[in-house]
């Protein structure tokens, strides 16, 4: 039985036994007769755990286990819970029970050590003193376990948080209760508990939007809202803003830290529609555009807490441009509401690809506005339908949140009816995002044989086959795509990248004329308008172009692929020409101290050159590198040359031949797909992971420690 399925049955249906131990009879009894009014059943009793053990040993022979075991530390001088917990782990039999722990204050610097030792939960032993304090302590044990959705780890982890907020510890409190936002996105509970850890780390503003966001998500939690305080114990929301959030259906935008929105729309009458729709939503600070290319020089440096509403067809910058623009820039955390009466099919098309949730129809009810603004936020955020649940998974990616993506994922497939054919292309995207190609081309063609179409799906087929080192058969894919959808500037980039690992430039730069077309001013389609001029040895033009651009290490990733794929088919001369031509070509100096490639372009050349056989030359590209430039990098480039360096000049002075492996195709593409970024790795969802990081207390007394080296003798009786 699994740890979700166990707990289930222990605090929802409550079919598992319970066991309550307490040396004081009256105590126990009383314990026993609420659990009996919650409705806990099949219930018995013990003074001490060494009669807990024997209990146990009799459960094993007649396959009787309980599924809880309430206990203070010490039920008695020569046993305690902590053996127990550490007995349960031990014995494969008994690892399903769960067991809660009555703890005093002084007893509290055990708690790390047991819930290292498999603790449910806790609950302070004066709670447990009399009759009502007892019915409100269980009543607050069921409704947590049932908040968390019956995960024994996560409710763990929730205990741990209470365990740090009592010991006055924030810092560690944040960290924990981060981590478990990333075990359990959008769960109520947790984004409340992650409120109240930002409250004591005096992050008051993200504290209430956090706070208010749980509140919309669960109004249950609003009584509680009074307890959220800062350090200084000032209170987070005064008495007439929970009255406010009590009775607003508005609240929708507070609770997601929206306080911004950008109107974007040449006719005015409209604007002026959208702002009254705006104001009675609680949105004050208004910005109004005419034109997309004034709204992106605002937005690129104003979108924090921001939403957009914006017409489709729109002067200097339309609003597909936009959209792009905005992705290509990393701004994915705004919702982009389309309100139009000017869309084509290729329009709507681009749409569903670029991820966009809500679209309106002119002309719009205020009505319709307020309650599709609130559709887009909320979906945005917690998703409700399946279609939502994909768009938020591939929003997450675009952000290189793999874990979170596959989280909430999983999540909704065990939850969601959802085709199989979404389930196959989601699954697709997933493995693509973690570089497992074969896998997820797998995949995408079991979606194939489903049914699945569309320029989002040829698409993704298009970057897993280029990925594989298919060029021919990715050209095919993202052709498909393009004839259902053929504005898609990502996609043209693309195109235009495989034209040039097919080795016809010509196309290559046909393809980016289209590009720039849709959009001229786009980074996107300068850089690949770059790579052309390199590849096709025009060192002045690439130069008027990299000169423009900020950061050029998508073209260092383009170079570098290119280079390796070339020395692979054994053409280590067309490699290091690229290289030459790109340093001929790139600044070697940029304003406002952006970063240079000439470091990085070099120190690949160097590679190169080796690889070929050409140790000298490769000595001396080395040597050529700005120890200035250099310093502007990430040390662990300083660290490889150097290292790569030492290497090259003992195969020089020694003469033995200085082997360099060629990479793989798949392995270099690892390093493309998605530009994958390191994941942090307070990924376990084990209670013991995290709190060897997190100190608890100073002062320990280890009695019940040292006891707890002692294991308790457990022999089942067998049947």
């Amino acid at each position: 039985m699994t740890q979700k399925a166990n707990l289930r049955k222990i605090f929802e249906t409550k079919e598992s036994a319970v066991i309550v131990v307490h040396p004081t009879s009256a105590i126990r009894g009383q314990i026993t007769t609420i659990l009996k009014e919650l409705g806990f059943h099949n219930l018995s009793g013990a003074t001490d755990i060494s009669e807990v053990v024997q209990m146990l040993s009799e459960g094993v022979k007649t396959s009787s286990l309980p599924g809880w075991i309430i206990t203070p530390l010490f039920a008695a001088s020569d046993a305690n819970a902590l053996q127990l917990g550490q007995l349960f782990q031990q014995k494969p039999e008994l690892e399903s029970i769960a067991y809660s722990l009555l703890t005093t204050n002084e007893e509290s610097y055990v708690l790390p050590f047991a819930l290292e030792r498999g603790l449910l939960t806790w609950s302070p032993a004066e709670h447990f003193n009399q009759g009502d304090s007892i019915r409100k302590e269980i009543q607050s044990i069921l409704t947590t376990v049932a908040r968390l959705d019956y995960e024994a780890d996560i409710v763990s982890l929730f205990y741990t948080g209470l365990l740090l907020r009592a010991s006055n510890s924030p810092e560690a409190l944040l960290k924990l209760t981060t981590a478990m936002l990333e075990l359990k996105p959008g769960n109520a509970e947790i984004l409340f508990s992650y409120a109240n850890a930002l409250a004591l780390s005096n992050k008051t503003d993200e504290a209430k939007r956090t706070a208010t966001q749980a509140v919309w998500s669960d109004k249950s939690l609003i009584p509680r809202l009074g307890d959220l305080k800062d350090s200084g114990k000032n209170p987070l929301f005064s008495a007439d803003e929970i009255k406010t959030l009590e009775s607003s259906s508005s609240s929708v935008l507070n609770a997601f830290g929206l306080s911004n929105c950008v109107i974007i729309d040449p006719d005015s009458s409209s604007r002026n529609h959208v702002r009254k729709a705006l104001e009675s939503l609680g949105i004050q600070n208004v910005q109004e555009f005419e034109d997309g290319q004034s709204a992106w020089d605002f937005i690129k440096d104003n979108h924090a807490n921001t939403i957009v509403i914006s017409e489709w067809k729109l002067p200097k910058l339309s609003g597909m441009a936009l959209m792009q623009r905005m992705h290509q820039a990393a701004i994915h955390d705004v919702p982009f509401i389309i309100s139009s009466a000017q869309l084509g099919p290729q329009d709507r098309g681009l749409l569903e690809e670029l991820g966009t949730a809500v679209l309106l129809e002119k002309p719009l009810s205020l009505d319709s506005l307020e309650n599709n603004i609130k559709i887009a936020v909320k979906e945005e955020h917690l998703p409700s339908s399946f279609m939502g649940v994909i768009r938020k998974v591939r929003g997450l990616m675009r952000q290189n949140k793999f874990k979170p993506a596959k989280k909430l994922w999983a999540e909704a497939s065990t939850k969601m009816l959802i085709p199989m054919v979404y389930r196959k292309i989601t699954a697709a995207e997933l493995l693509y995002g973690e570089a497992k190609l074969e896998e997820a081309y797998a995949d995408a063609q079991a979606a194939a044989t489903l049914g699945a179409k569309g320029a989002y799906f040829f698409n993704l087929l298009g970057k897993i086959t280029f990925s594989l080192g298919d060029f021919d058969g990715a050209a095919a894919w993202f052709d498909k795509a393009n004839k259902e959808v053929s504005i898609n500037i990502d996609r043209l980039a693309d195109m235009a990248v495989v034209e040039l690992h097919r080795g016809d430039v010509e196309k290559a730069d046909e393809i980016t004329a289209k590009a720039a077309k849709v959009d001229a001013g786009s980074t996107k389609v300068a850089e690949t308008q770059a790579m052309v001029a390199i590849e096709k040895g025009n060192a002045k033009e690439a130069a008027e172009i990299m000169a423009q651009l900020g950061d050029m290490m998508n073209i260092v990733a383009h170079l570098n692929n290119r280079a390796v794929a070339m020395a692979w088919k054994g053409d280590h001369d067309k490699g290091i020409s690229l290289y030459e031509e790109a340093l001929a070509a790139a600044p070697k100096r940029t304003e406002d101290g952006k970063q240079p490639f000439s470091p990085s372009v070099t120190y690949n050349l160097a590679l190169a050159l080796a690889r070929k056989g050409d140790l000298n030359g490769a000595q001396k590209a080395l040597s050529g590198i700005d120890p200035d430039a250099l310093a502007t990098f990430d040390s662990r480039l300083s660290a490889k040359i150097s290292r790569f360096k030492t290497r090259v000049k003992e195969a020089v002075d020694t003469g033995v031949a200085l082997e360099i492996e060629t990479p793989k195709t798949s392995d270099t593409s690892k390093k493309k797909i998605l530009n994958l970024a390191k994941i942090a790795d307070m990924a376990a969802s084990k209670v013991g992971s995290l709190l060897k990081e997190l100190k608890i207390s100073d002062t320990i007394d280890y009695r019940a420690i040292k006891m707890a080296e002692k294991p308790l003798y457990f022999k089942p009786k067998k049947s």
